[in-house]
């Protein structure tokens, strides 16, 4: 029984190593995708739809949590960090919203 439970672990490992292997570039680009949504959503829901902060918030908030948050009024961008890596969204006007840059 356990050099079965042993074995299965194994095989899992194994195909686990190899799907990501060939999936890498997905897998690579998964933790910007945390901090540009985040930073994207909260910047339309904020300076877009004219909602609370509190509000903007909840709507973009996700299962993985952001361990940094900026909102800069002023200059009307919004910077996040989430799972290592930084992405801010700008609002540009009314027409065109939020966008993201890149730094």
């Amino acid at each position: 029984m356990k050099k079965n439970i042993f074995t299965a672990l194994l095989v899992f490992t194994f195909l686990l190593g190899f799907w990501i292997q060939w999936n890498w570039k997905h897998v690579e680009a998964f933790p910007s995708i945390i901090s540009s949504f985040y930073s994207k959503e909260f910047c339309s829901c904020y300076y877009v739809m004219k909602q609370s902060e509190e509000q903007c918030h909840d709507f973009a908030r996700q299962w993985v949590p952001i361990s940094q948050f900026t909102n800069d009024i002023e200059k009307k961008e919004v910077s996040v960090t989430g799972l290592g890596r930084t992405n801010k969204a700008i609002f540009l006007n009314e027409k065109q919203g939020c966008v993201l840059v890149s730094e």
